[in-house]
């Protein structure tokens, strides 16, 4: 076959990968902060809301709007296809914001399919190294606080990438304030993409500086609105409130040591336990395509290449860094999502840079990508990729039906709750969930009815002092 036809079936099985991700979020279901959050949104004005939240809990002035107003507040039977959408909706958008990256960067070297490729290619890699997809995509709350951010700043880099190829005052004025916008969303989220944002916008800012000589005016106002958020997230009176849940906080050592250690942990588990490796294969012919083509590749590449591999390990540790300092433990793995997003990026770029000033010297011949070799080398690496680690466990859940039956138990749970709730019942033990889908990780109801997470299930669904007892064969309720 020749080199276009090779480049369709690589965009053909790349979409089909896609598409087993999209139809898992069929199958999920709410659970823990998502119906706590849905019976505050429903009892409670917004602005009241969000006032609370600020104080008492969190500076998350972003996220917490979208918590409050998620699909469940319309009801479940109206909810639920909207919730499952919003995680589609977050993949597609990640696809969209990679779209928009590659295009800024390199689309004028590449047909339009090409870029579709790498936009597609990306997205599947996270979602394959991501320690924890269900909070990364297929759980609300996490998503819209996590990975909601992540997606966004994907069109922040592609906004300052064709600014700074244009060089065009006018652009720059108009595109600031759709910066500014994207930047006041994305660090009104969490913590970490707060830090992000300004430590992110300072460093550029002193890089145009050094490369103009003068502060670029767009760039000033964009730092400025990051501070202005960071100090909206940081003197939250919330955060004092939520502290105190977390006694190991503020603990320098212990921040740093674990944090270097879970940095380590990560990173050799993305690489080597996760089939990052892999993908790194692909990276060198690409480069060299791209850096004989493209005086500005070319530049990039010869960056300081101690440099790039010390951002992409700040990249990853930063946000340990801030979880262990605010609670001293790493707790969900929405932070570790955070760090693997990051690392994609900095990983790619930190072996480009280094095959460029070092193994290009050494290691002459690769498979570059406009020859039926170079496109056949992604096809049989994805290919692999979609029957190893957590693509897998997702054909599993899928072909097997884990993911459907899955989805009756948690029907089922549903409708004995109801029946409980309509024969005035106080108590219901419901049964097992069957067959939990193997590439998600679910929260499970905790064995004491009067646990959070079992009591804003049971006050969503209409009562809240009905105690909710998970196990048990179905049927067993009193």
């Amino acid at each position: 076959m020749n080199v276009r036809t090779l480049t369709h079936v690589l965009l053909g099985l790349l979409l089909l990968m896609l598409a087993r991700h999209l139809w898992m979020a069929v199958y999920v279901h709410p659970f823990g902060d998502d119906f706590s959050y849905s019976v505050a949104g429903m009892r409670f004005p917004l602005p009241e809301r969000l006032l609370r939240e600020y104080t008492s809990w969190n500076g998350r002035y972003f996220s917490n709007i979208l918590v409050l107003r998620n699909p469940l507040v319309l009801g479940l039977g109206t909810g639920l296809p909207l919730y499952r959408a919003a995680a589609m909706g977050l993949i597609l958008l990640t696809v969209l914001g990679a779209h928009a990256v590659v295009r800024a960067w390199i689309g004028a070297l590449v047909r339009r399919e090409v870029v579709w490729i790498a936009a597609l290619a990306f997205t599947l890699v996270f979602l394959h190294l991501m320690p924890d997809a269900n909070e990364g995509f297929y759980w609300y709350t996490g998503a819209v606080t996590y990975q909601l951010p992540n997606a966004l700043s994907l069109f922040l880099v592609a906004n300052w990438i064709r600014l700074f190829k244009s060089e065009r005052a006018r652009a720059f004025a108009r595109v600031a304030w759709v910066q500014a916008v994207l930047v006041f969303m994305i660090a009104g989220c969490n913590e970490v993409h707060m830090a992000l944002m300004f430590l992110g916008h300072v460093a550029l800012l002193l890089m145009r500086c050094r490369a103009t000589g003068r502060p670029d005016r767009s760039v000033l106002l964009v730092c400025m609105v990051a501070s202005v958020c960071a100090l909206v997230v940081i003197l939250a009176p919330g955060n004092a409130h939520r502290s105190v849940h977390f006694p190991m906080k503020h603990e320098p050592l212990r921040t740093l040591a674990y944090s270097v250690a879970q940095t380590g942990r990560f990173i050799g588990k993305w690489l080597f336990l996760s089939h990052g490796y892999l993908i790194t294969l692909l990276v060198p012919g690409v480069a060299r395509w791209l850096s004989d083509r493209s005086p500005s590749i070319r530049r990039l590449l010869e960056m300081d290449r101690w440099s790039v591999l010390s951002l992409m390990l700040a990249l990853v540790l930063l946000p340990y860094i801030i979880t262990y300092w605010s609670s001293g433990l790493l707790g969900q793995y929405r932070t570790v999502n955070v760090s693997c997003f990051y690392f994609v990026i900095s990983w790619l770029l930190t072996v480009a840079v280094w095959d460029h000033q070092v193994f290009r010297k050494h290691w002459t011949k690769v498979l570059v990508p406009d020859t039926a070799r170079g496109i056949g080398l992604p096809i049989v690496i994805f290919a692999l990729l979609m029957v190893l680690g957590r693509d897998l466990a997702v054909d599993i859940d899928l072909i097997r039906g884990r993911a459907a039956r899955y989805d009756a138990s948690v029907e089922l749970r549903y409708a004995m709750v109801r029946d409980a709730i309509g024969r005035e019942a106080s108590e219901i033990v419901l049964p097992p969930l069957a067959d939990e889908p193997r590439s998600l990780k679910i929260l499970p109801l905790d064995l004491s009815p009067d646990h959070w997470m079992n009591r804003s299930m049971a006050d969503y669904l209409g009562k809240a002092a009905l105690d909710i007892i998970p196990g048990g064969p179905p049927g067993s309720q009193r």
